[in-house]
């Protein structure tokens, strides 16, 4: 299993050195996962290396903003997921290629609806499918959401969905531990919080469906030194790795504001580009899964 652990990118920041992390990675055929906020041009450059490559890298796009993040809760889901699709459609940029960028639509959205999310979920899902977008749901906050919020009715049904289209559909969770100098803290509710997910799918009898971490680290605005990063990246690294369907993580953050939070991020390009060169992790051979055994990754 390679290095799963990508970065996140916005309008500005410093992402002095992303392009060579990509350029380097795709060479030596290690998958690399970018996730964008508000910007396209990094995608744009990484859907220009997919396209002479047949490595599977993970791109994923997001319009942020109060009526991008959040649905309207006032409105029957259904209704709300059309109105929120059509806006999120509008705002699509057109040098994205659909068939390449995964799509998020909704940012830390509220668990205590979560049974009205699930119908929402279902309802966009159809429109992707239909529109030929691949689709990434919800976008969890660390620690969210409950163990009991993925088993309503319409939720069940919706990671059913979500399962059998691994190409088109996915979860999108976020992973921080919200404590620089402890990646750990309450592992496995923060970070290692996939488990929940995966451990209900598998006990429903639900294939593991794809997730995306669309936001990975540690607080919205630290980072570690950058021995320390590197230790917890590299903590992190084994723990997806066994996990195919998790296509990456997303370290926070590259772009702009957050206490210049990307003067910190930037310096991790290059040993994170060096650390996912040299390391690979022995997972499963599929059909064979690995057990979800939270103590087995205990930091």
């Amino acid at each position: 299993g390679f290095v799963k652990i990508g970065f996140h990118v916005g309008p500005g920041g410093n992402r002095n050195g992303l392009g060579i992390w990509m350029n380097r990675l795709d060479a030596a055929g290690v998958p690399f996962f970018l996730k964008s906020v508000d910007d396209s041009g990094a995608l744009v450059e990484a859907q220009n290396i997919m396209a002479n490559s047949d490595v599977p890298h993970t791109l994923v796009y997001r319009k942020s903003g109060d009526a991008y993040d959040t649905p309207d809760y006032n409105l029957p889901p259904r209704d709300a997921a059309a109105q929120h699709w059509a806006l999120h459609m509008a705002a699509w940029p057109p040098e994205l290629d659909p068939s390449r960028v995964w799509l998020e639509t909704i940012n830390e959205v509220d668990k205590t609806r979560a049974a009205w999310l699930a119908e929402f979920a279902l309802a966009t899902a159809e429109f992707a499918l239909r529109d030929g977008y691949r689709w990434a749901a919800f976008g969890w906050a660390s620690g969210e959401p409950e163990a009991v919020d993925w088993q309503s009715p319409a939720m069940l049904s919706f990671l059913r969905l979500v399962a059998a289209n691994p190409d088109r559909l996915a979860i999108a969770l976020h992973e921080y531990s919200y404590i620089t100098d402890d990646i750990g803290h309450e592992y496995p509710f923060k970070v290692g919080r996939f488990q929940t997910l995966f451990a209900i799918c598998d006990a429903q009898g639900i294939p593991r469906p794809t997730v995306l971490i669309t936001e990975w680290g540690w607080e919205y605005q630290s980072v570690p030194d950058i021995d320390k990063a590197l230790q917890d990246i590299a903590w992190a690294a084994q723990l997806y790795a066994p996990y195919p369907e998790i296509r990456g993580a997303a370290i926070w953050y590259l772009g702009p504001g957050y206490n210049n939070i990307a003067g910190a991020t930037q310096r991790l390009i290059n040993p994170v580009t060096e650390y996912a060169l040299g390391n690979y992790f022995p997972i499963p051979l599929p059909p064979a899964q690995a057990p979800i055994v939270p103590e087995n990754y205990r930091p």
